[in-house]
């Protein structure tokens, strides 16, 4: 499928999930929940958000370190590029891949620009899931029922890409069919990136540090949206976060709208709303989003900045 027409299909499922959302709950009753808005405490995350941006550089580069060296500034620039580019391609995946591919310029084997930026979602996917299968557990009792059955698939999902991963070899299987033979240099690259992906196994004491880092950075994910909850005024308990958080982050990472729009007000409905009116849900969702394009924007004024030097 044509890129153009793949974004103009993500986009028209955005803006359908928004305008569904939005007559479902009546904008009167939205536009009242963000009138409350306390100024200060939106900030607040905005800064936390830029602080998540600045940690998960840092995550970057340490995998980066167990391949080739590179400079933490480098991986902060480009963490900003990819968030730039995350608002205009379906999920984080397209905002990835851009900032691999500009990276990659920067070192000697390429392939490991793009294994760096795969074990960066891989450890991400594996600390969301523990922190919301450790809080499921506490909660169990606490949880809506159907949050608990849009809960409990969706958290299996990372373990089931690690073990694929890691465990199998199915993914190389797969490259090596001879209907991918013709895509020849293409081909090749992809192998480079699986093998090189594949040899983070054996530096076990390396990726326990990267993985605390993905703990800290999904921590403070799970405390902005908090943050978030009392800028609206809303009096949802801090535990009931770390519990739907780790489910929404996992549903915006598939690639079905543009930076998760829609998909992620929409599962904030779904998994708030018994704590909190639709309406409430909702602002929470967007508001987050919002953030997120805020961050966005400062990726885009580096990029621009970047491209200028050149």
């Amino acid at each position: 499928m044509n890129k153009k027409v793949r974004s103009l299909i993500n986009i028209s499922i955005s803006i359908l999930l928004i305008c569904f959302i939005v007559h479902m709950i009546v904008i009167e009753k939205i536009k009242e929940q963000f009138s409350h808005m306390i100024f200060f405490l939106f900030l607040l995350a905005l800064v936390i958000e830029n602080l998540g941006v600045a940690i998960s550089a840092k995550k970057w580069q340490i995998l980066f370190k167990m391949k080739e060296d590179i400079s933490f500034l480098a991986t902060w620039k480009y963490y900003y590029i990819g968030s730039f580019f995350n608002a205009f391609l379906p999920t984080s995946i397209g905002g990835d891949a851009i900032k691999a591919y500009s990276i990659s310029k920067e070192i000697k084997k390429k392939e490991d620009a793009f294994s760096s930026v795969i074990m960066d979602r891989i450890t991400g996917l594996i600390a969301i899931l523990c922190i919301g299968s450790f809080a499921l557990i506490l909660g169990w009792e606490k949880i809506p029922e159907i949050a608990l059955l849009l809960s409990l698939p969706v958290l299996f999902l990372p373990i089931a890409i690690i073990i694929i991963i890691f465990k199998t070899d199915f993914v190389g299987n797969i490259i090596s069919k001879p209907f991918f033979s013709r895509f020849g240099k293409l081909q090749n690259f992809v192998k480079k990136i699986y093998v090189s992906l594949k040899g983070y196994a054996s530096l076990q004491k390396e990726i326990l540090i990267v993985l605390l880092i993905s703990f800290l950075y999904h921590f403070l994910l799970i405390i902005n949206n908090y943050v978030l909850s009392l800028s609206l005024g809303l009096k949802i308990p801090l535990p009931y976060f770390f519990i739907f958080i780790p489910v929404a982050e996992i549903l915006v990472f598939l690639p079905i709208t543009i930076q998760g729009f829609g998909v992620r007000e929409g599962s904030y409905v779904i998994l708030f709303s018994s704590l909190a009116t639709k309406a409430q849900s909702f602002a929470l969702g967007f508001s987050d989003q919002i953030v997120k394009v805020m961050v966005s924007i400062i990726g885009g004024i580096i990029y621009m900045l970047s491209s200028v030097k050149r």
